[in-house]
């Protein structure tokens, strides 16, 4: 029997993609959910992933975000890890590849500390293409890069491979060590088999089924700004505010990202708000209409959104502006 493949997931997209491509395979895969993911245990205990993985644990990364360095640092380190029951201890002999997206992750660096070696995975569709690659940049740039214990984003000599959307337009890393997947191209071409497996997991809620619902109507999808420290709960509420007030025509719904816990019920009376759990991927198959528009700001949830008849990104700067204006403050 062949090995199974191993997908560590720290977002619903990441489950998503992996959920896929496990029922490609036939089944049988491995999934480590990490408790990022809203409802992990949940999810875990419910056997809705059931067929498609023949393991599912969760990765309770909290209990262990330390790192040690020095003699036999990544030995210590892995025992560390092991000792705090933040997930299985793993056998990288046991899968044939080990994925993941979010190599930066405690997760990731236990990898590194096993010495398995892995496939990195885009974190978004075409992410590797990117012209903004800061992160891999100043991490190269570093005057101790070559010293570095652990290395992330694909430089760790432990990721033996990265996959882009297109390779040949990948300039990140030499073409030896890219290999192509196209999520696109994945999500454009389920199966309505595959299309049910995903509802099952990910849309607990109905979904209004007159195509005449979303006919006029906008999707907001914001994203937490607060979760990643960049402004205060007051200053992203009047944010998405003085957006939904300028793009918004016919009735409004709200899909936000999972880790966004804002009240949008309470901010937007009158509103449909969706699962925030679910990925927007999903909205591209499972609704008897399309959007007239959905809105993000700063935010590349809508690369390969195709539920709306028009997709609007609005910069940070350009919806600051929007928010003051409305305020009547000065920009």
């Amino acid at each position: 029997m062949a090995k199974p493949d191993l997908y560590i997931c720290h977002t619903a997209y990441h489950l998503l993609l992996a959920l896929v491509r496990a029922l490609r395979a036939g089944g049988g895969q491995a999934v480590w959910l990490s408790e990022q993911i809203p409802g992990a245990d949940a999810l875990a205990a419910s056997g809705k992933l059931d067929g498609a993985f023949r393991e599912v644990a969760v990765l309770h990364e909290s209990r262990w975000q330390g790192i040690v360095t020095g003699p036999l640092g990544h030995y210590r380190n892995r025992r560390a890890y092991e000792k705090a029951g933040v997930g299985p201890e793993l056998d990288k002999n046991a899968y044939g590849t080990i994925r993941i997206s979010n190599d930066w992750s405690v997760a990731g660096r236990y990898l590194q500390d096993c010495h398995a070696p892995y496939t990195l995975c885009e974190d978004t569709v075409g992410g590797t293409l990117d012209t903004d690659q800061h992160l891999l940049t100043e991490q190269r740039a570093a005057a101790d890069f070559a010293r570095r214990p652990y290395l992330y984003w694909g430089d760790s000599p432990a990721c033996a491979a990265v996959e882009s959307e297109d390779p040949d337009q990948c300039t990140l890393f030499p073409r030896e060590k890219l290999c192509k997947f196209s999520a696109r191209a994945l999500l454009a071409g389920l199966t309505e088999e595959e299309k049910a497996a995903v509802r099952r997991v990910f849309v607990s809620q109905p979904l209004p089924e007159d195509p005449a619902t979303y006919a006029g109507a906008t999707l907001l999808l914001p994203r937490s700004f607060v979760q990643d420290g960049l402004m205060d709960q007051a200053e992203q509420d009047a944010i998405f505010k003085a957006v939904a007030a300028k793009y918004t025509t016919g009735p409004l719904f709200i899909k936000t990202h999972p880790r966004d816990d804002t009240d949008y019920t309470a901010l937007f009376p009158g509103a449909t708000v969706l699962e925030r759990t679910m990925p927007s991927e999903v909205l591209n198959f499972c609704l008897p209409g399309k959007f007239r528009r959905a809105v993000t700001v700063q935010s590349w949830v809508l690369r390969g959104f195709t539920a709306a008849e028009e997709n609007i990104f609005v910069s940070l700067d350009d919806a600051r502006a929007l928010a003051a204006a409305q305020s009547g403050q000065p920009e």
